[in-house]
């Protein structure tokens, strides 16, 4: 995803006419933090994920795709983002991206590897209730989530 992020900005001015913002995958930091000992509070896949990513921003790719660095994503444990959703689907999340559009990806931590897509609408007390617009599922894991992101890197490019 690194290699297509920097074919992707080379050719970005040529093919849009304007200059790109910073669209980059941030590899994990090799220094010990204080928040790699939470990192066994996340569903494994965030885990596996967080020890080799720090963060995905790619702002310019459709509208925007945005995998947050791992405090935001313990942060929204903490209360900061939803943890719960209800509505025509109801489960224990953690948020860990969002999109230029306001809407946020929560992985599960009820089968720990569905990826919803959480559109705008109401949290209260750390609970999504769906709105007009349902929550989705985008993807069978967050594997499979990358990949979604990488083909759209392929096409936008």
């Amino acid at each position: 995803m690194q290699t297509l992020t920097s074919t992707f900005m080379e050719r970005f001015q040529s093919t849009f006419g304007y200059p790109p913002d910073d669209n980059c995958v941030v590899p994990a930091s090799t220094s010990e933090s204080g928040e790699s000992s939470s990192l066994d509070d996340l569903p494994q896949e965030l885990i596996t994920f967080y020890r080799h990513v720090d963060r995905v921003s790619l702002p310019d790719v459709g509208s925007g795709f945005f995998v947050h660095p791992v405090d935001q994503t313990l942060g929204g444990m903490r209360g900061d983002l939803p943890t719960r959703i209800v509505g025509s689907r109801e489960d224990s999340v953690v948020v860990f991206g969002s999109d230029g559009g306001g809407a946020l990806f929560a992985l599960s931590t009820s089968d720990e590897s569905t990826v919803y897509r959480l559109p705008p609408a109401r949290v209260e007390d750390g609970v999504y209730t769906e709105g007009s617009i349902p929550c989705e599922v985008v993807a069978p894991g967050l594997a499979a989530y990358l990949s979604l992101l990488e083909q759209e890197l392929q096409c936008a490019g």
